[in-house]
């Protein structure tokens, strides 16, 4: 049976549509919105990973994890300043500072954390999803006139590998950029058989590492949007181009391609012996997907080894815009292929 046009239509919608809610949860997912005018930027950082354990069955690790279904969560804000979040915050602008000579701070934010286990009779599923929206400011380094500013955007690949410690009520204390720390909480006695054997690093690599975002701004997908109807950056708290220009540019990466580069998920395995049977453990950490979206026409320059973005309230003349047909074209096949990614994500993590 043939598919009439509109019937593509729906399919390519659908699919546009599940994926956007399976990526936003398997996904190294960094958005912001970025105001020139008011020198700030709201933006969230999403860590995830998979760790797939698997044992025979009747094993010690099976009598252990077969039927253990067991969820942490929590939400810590940075106003309550004995939670750890404040100080969280304190290592990541020390990290800009040292590390990227870079004056941005990050400022007011919330932490979400969630870890699940998921045993069987031979598989087990330790999932983590580590979200912070933080408040980014003093984002403008200069100036090339009254309308155009210069934009520090290094601290889009933030990346810690030390523990990050938080405080909570009800599991104490967390460290959430290890996985072996929220395995702890859930399954104390396999945390502690794990540890000190081969299959430990595979719980011990960072969460917290959005590396992959420092990519060059010029291998994002750009489209520059003259009217701001296609910007979604009301979903970040404030306008964008508050007090400002009324276009917006907007970054994309997560679309492979020649020019964009190809982004897949990272994998690892290992295997250990514990109380006398073979344990492996497979990790899965999803490709990244992120977006920025800069109230004004944006373009990358080069200073002194580094990258900037320049950012302008008048688009120059003749420029390209994003409106018309080719925005859909490319939204609908950047959905189609994040679908297919998320697809492979979940097949993975369930193998």
């Amino acid at each position: 049976m043939k598919l009439r046009s509109l019937d593509y239509v729906i399919v390519l919608l659908a699919i546009v549509f599940f994926s956007g809610i399976i990526n936003q949860s398997y996904a190294i997912q960094m958005e912001a919105g970025v105001s020139p005018v008011i020198n700030t930027a709201d933006a969230s950082f999403t860590g995830d990973r998979i760790i797939t354990l698997k044992y025979p069955a009747n094993s010690t690790m099976s009598q252990i994890l077969d039927g253990n279904k067991t969820t942490i969560s929590f939400s810590l804000n940075s106003s309550d300043s004995g939670n750890g979040v404040s100080e969280i915050l304190d290592k990541i602008n020390n990290e800009l500072l040292s590390q990227k000579q870079s004056l941005v701070k990050f400022e007011n934010a919330t932490l979400d954390y969630k870890a699940t286990l998921n045993g069987g009779p031979t598989t087990g599923t330790v999932s983590y999803q580590v979200k912070l929206h933080p408040i980014i400011t003093n984002l403008v380094t200069g100036s090339n006139g009254s309308t155009t500013s210069i934009l520090d955007v290094d601290w889009r690949s933030i990346a810690l590998e030390e523990p990050l410690i938080v405080n909570t009520e009800e599991y104490g204390q967390i460290d959430i950029n290890h996985p072996i720390s929220g395995l702890e909480k859930l399954a104390p006695e396999v945390a502690n058989k794990i540890q000190n054997t081969t299959l430990a690093p595979a719980f011990e690599a960072p969460i917290m590492d959005f590396a992959e975002f420092g990519t060059s701004m010029n291998n994002w997908h750009f489209l520059f949007d003259a009217t701001g109807a296609q910007a979604g950056a009301a979903s970040f708290g404030f306008s964008v181009t508050e007090g400002g220009s009324k276009i917006v540019s907007i970054y994309s990466l997560g679309e492979s391609s020649f020019r964009e580069g190809t982004h897949t998920a990272k994998e690892t395995s290992a295997s250990g012996d514990i109380d006398g049977v073979t344990v492996t453990a497979n990790t899965l950490t999803a490709p990244p997907s992120g977006q920025m979206q800069i109230g004004g026409f944006s373009q990358v320059q080069q200073t002194g080894g580094k990258e900037y973005l320049s950012v302008s309230s008048v688009a120059p003349q003749g420029v390209a815009t994003s409106s018309g047909s080719f925005p859909i074209q490319v939204f609908l096949i950047f959905g189609a292929m994040m679908a297919g990614v998320a697809v492979l994500v979940l097949v993975k993590a369930r193998k």
